[in-house]
């Protein structure tokens, strides 16, 4: 082999190598685009980098509340629907319930109308089935209206009767006749009473007695 061929370690390698002075000149070189970028990046001003930082933080700030509108926007949206779907349900059964209120209706007659002496052991039975359905009725959201001794009220009372009562204030409840109820507190079937009211002696009469407690007191 000749001396020649033989490897020389100071000269420079050939091939894909490059020198490290080589590429030193070439970084640092004016007209080189890499140079320029790394020159900018190396003396990029702070108020440039904080003015950087603030919008990012800022663009941050705007996803998270966009985000939490979003989900706002949502959570009602399924409130809403929880909603109507439970007014659905209540819709749906208050067909039902108006037409179960009447069986009701019999199971009272008919435990008024009957003989405790005749056959006791029958009406126990009518009245513990009144009760079992009058509670499971309840339970779904029947309510009974509260009418006797009660000021009428033509939002939920029926009045079909009057009798004449000078000792009560007028339109005062003597008498339930049918039973009224709410369903899930929505007027289901007003109540069908009988009120009283006062003629005009009678107030006459009313107000010259209490005239006369009042003189003697």
């Amino acid at each position: 082999m000749d001396e020649n061929d033989e490897f020389d370690d100071d000269k420079p390698s050939k091939g894909n190598g490059r020198d490290e002075e080589e590429i030193e000149i070439e970084l640092l070189d004016p007209d080189n685009p890499a140079s320029q970028s790394l020159e900018l990046s190396t003396q990029t001003p702070v108020h440039e980098l904080e003015k950087q930082l603030e919008s990012v933080r800022k663009e941050k700030d705007e996803l998270y509340d966009r985000l939490l509108r979003k989900h706002a926007d949502f959570e009602n949206l399924r409130k809403r629907l929880e909603k109507e779907k439970k007014e659905f349900h209540q819709f749906a059964l208050s067909d039902i319930m108006g037409e179960l209120i009447f069986i009701l209706d019999n199971f009272e007659r008919a435990i008024s109308h009957s003989d405790e002496a005749g056959n006791p052991e029958y009406r126990k039975g009518v009245e513990l089935i009144y009760r079992q359905l009058k509670d499971l009725l309840e339970k779904r959201g029947l309510r009974a209206i509260e009418s006797e001794g009660k000021k009428f009220d033509p939002n939920f009372h029926e009045a079909v009767a009057r009798e004449e009562r000078n000792d009560l204030e007028e339109g005062t409840i003597l008498e339930e006749l049918q039973r009224g109820y709410f369903f899930h507190n929505r007027l289901l079937r007003p109540a069908m009473v009988k009120v009283s009211y006062t003629s005009s002696e009678g107030n006459s009469k009313q107000k010259s007695e209490d005239e006369w407690v009042n003189s003697e007191s």
